[in-house]
């Protein structure tokens, strides 16, 4: 069986894959709708990477994953109330998961540049305070500090 290590580099090799592709903020404006709702996948496989990573890390510290229709929200809760993300990472991550809402259930030519824009321009960021943080906990588990 995979280790919580192995589990988090593998779906952040995923995230990196996605936000690769993801075009560049001075190009949203000049994408098509097709090309939008490209973009809005990659945002929205972005957020599904960092809910598979908190779900990972809180099962190892044999936490009971959030059910019911408030899921998405309480997994952040959950992850920062043990410690997985800070407070700052969790209200970093708030609007990709109402993105990822949105995406699932609008469709796709309802995206608009504006709409992204925020979102494309601060995933790099965001990411990095994620990935930080995440790994921080993995490799505390491995310590056995956590």
């Amino acid at each position: 069986m995979a280790s919580l290590r192995e589990k988090l580099e593998a779906e952040l090799e995923q995230i990196d894959g996605a936000l690769r592709e993801l075009p560049a903020v001075r190009q949203l404006n000049k994408l098509s709708a097709l090309e939008l709702a490209g973009a809005g996948s990659l945002l929205s496989s972005f957020y599904h990477g960092v809910e598979n990573i908190l779900k990972q890390a809180l099962l190892a510290k044999g936490t009971a994953l959030p059910a019911g229709a408030a899921w998405h929200r309480d997994l952040l809760q959950s992850a920062c109330a043990h410690g997985i993300i800070s407070i700052e990472t969790r209200d970093r991550l708030a609007p990709y998961m109402a993105f990822r809402h949105f995406f699932t259930h609008a469709y796709g030519f309802d995206l608009d540049s504006e709409r992204l824009l925020p979102l494309v321009r601060d995933v790099g960021l965001v990411y990095v305070g994620f990935k930080t943080e995440t790994k921080r906990f993995a490799r505390a588990r491995m310590e056995g500090r956590r």
